[in-house]
């Protein structure tokens, strides 16, 4: 995993805590995060599946890339990878936002 900025990693954190129910601190390593990720990920898929499934479409990961690690790992090691697919899309989202977001107009005649 390349360097976060901090930013985006507590963004990050504090969206992907709320969609996933998980409480997390403020300040939080990308390890941590996805330690606490991937131990929650174990819980929905072991207990919760559908729970699980509308996570995926919540966040918008690819079902594919979850299929794919699923069938080919097994364990604790699919749920970092899977946790690590979440922090990653969401990352992106909020890159995205940055990028586009536009200022509001100086003045009320703009605003039409």
């Amino acid at each position: 995993m390349s360097e976060v900025p901090e930013k985006y990693l507590e963004t990050t954190a504090r969206e992907l805590g709320e969609t996933m129910e998980l409480r997390l601190p403020d300040t939080i390593s990308y390890e941590r995060l996805e330690e606490l990720l991937a131990e929650r990920l174990e819980i929905l898929i072991s207990h919760h599946f559908q729970q699980f499934v509308f996570l995926l479409y919540r966040i918008d990961v690819p079902e594919n890339q979850i299929r794919d690690i699923l069938e080919k790992d097994a364990g604790a090691g699919a749920y970092h990878k899977i946790a690590g697919l979440l922090i990653e899309r969401q990352l992106q989202k909020i890159k995205s936002r940055e990028t586009y977001k536009t200022s509001p107009p100086e003045n009320e005649e703009d605003r039409w």
